[in-house]
């Protein structure tokens, strides 16, 4: 769906998401991904579990692309029609001759409601709050870098039909690539970086089809604008899902399995 999913955030991805969506519907997840990005010129996998209830819920991921991994482990509470969830993570860089590692922690929210028979949601992510620092180390130096603080600002409708269900999403991302530098009076010229993301989601029995808008920016040649496909099977108790991004560096594939005991 374009990559819009902060205001719905109800699958094993969860935690990367927005951890306040670990509050839905009782039950536990166990689920991962294949990638391959641009055309096989990169790969990345996850593997996830959640567990999700109406009060608490609890998740972990791991994710692995080419030199790093990130393992995160989330919580979330629910607070009636609000709930709140929190991300602690570490990241793990290994390449030849030198070695990297950080920590990090994104914060989440989420809210619900119903007008007649549409339900509304909204969410609040903060990922990598403060920007996370990651320690370099070689032979013979040390470094520091920092991963991009990035708030994003969700929004989704969705409704029950004759046919079945849709739903609508919206995501807004800002990212401050960078801590401020001294002295620096464009800060936010130099270091902000937003984009929106579009999505729809139509549910047939067992059988999901989705579309998306991602990343739509504006650049200096015009408007940047990244189209996705996406379908989704469901069969006892198994969701089988694969995307399709097309970009000018090459097709980018998703292949996703998830289990619901």
């Amino acid at each position: 769906m374009g990559g819009a999913f902060v205001a719905l955030a109800d699958d094993v991805t969860t935690s990367y998401w927005n951890p306040a969506g670990l509050i839905q519907t009782a039950s536990l997840r166990i689920g991962g991904t294949y990638e391959s990005r641009y055309g096989g010129l990169s790969e990345s996998q996850y593997l996830a579990g959640t567990l999700f209830s109406p009060t608490v819920g609890a998740g972990f991921l791991w994710v692995h692309s080419d030199i790093y991994s990130v393992y995160s482990i989330s919580t979330a509470l629910g607070l009636g029609e609000l709930a709140l969830g929190i991300t602690g993570k570490r990241y793990v860089f290994s390449a030849p001759g030198q070695r990297a590692s950080g920590v990090g922690i994104d914060f989440g929210s989420l809210y619900r409601a119903s007008l007649g028979k549409i339900n509304l949601a909204f969410g609040i992510t903060s990922a990598d709050i403060g920007w996370s620092e990651i320690q370099w180390q070689g032979e013979g130096y040390m470094a520091r870098d920092h991963v991009a603080w990035v708030t994003r600002l969700g929004a989704a409708v969705s409704s029950e039909e004759a046919f079945g269900t849709w739903r609508s999403v919206l995501d807004l991302e800002m990212a401050l690539r960078r801590p401020p530098r001294l002295e620096e009076s464009d800060y936010f010229t130099a270091a902000l970086q937003t984009s929106l993301d579009l999505g729809i989601e139509v549910l047939l029995n067992a059988m999901a089809l989705r579309a998306g808008l991602a990343d739509i920016r504006l650049e200096e040649t015009g408007v940047l604008i990244q189209p996705a496909l996406g379908l989704g099977i469901q069969m006892a108790g198994i969701t089988f899902d694969v995307a399709w991004i097309p970009s000018q560096l090459g097709h980018t594939y998703t292949l996703s399995m998830e289990a619901q005991f």
